[in-house]
């Protein structure tokens, strides 16, 4: 996998309903995945922080997960409220 490229299959049902929706909305299935990719890299963050933080153990994993997934939804209020 190349740093800045990703090649997924999807199965014919998947790229079917991405086709049907490209037809209505006008959003490549490119685009959608690009957005959806943008708005879950924070989840993705606070998982592999606190991966790498816990050193295996679970009860720490869901300490530090749960610490940082809070910290992002009062960082996104306080954009909110502003």
């Amino acid at each position: 996998m190349s740093a800045d490229t990703l090649t997924i299959k999807l199965d014919p049902e998947l790229l079917a309903l991405f086709r049907r929706y490209e037809a209505h909305m006008h959003i490549t299935p490119e685009y959608y995945i690009d957005e959806l990719l943008a708005k879950t890299r924070p989840t993705l963050q606070a998982v592999v922080e606190a991966l790498d933080e816990a050193a295996g153990d679970p009860e720490a994993l869901a300490k530090l997960f749960g610490r940082r997934m809070a910290s992002l939804m009062q960082q996104q209020g306080e954009k909110v409220s502003a």
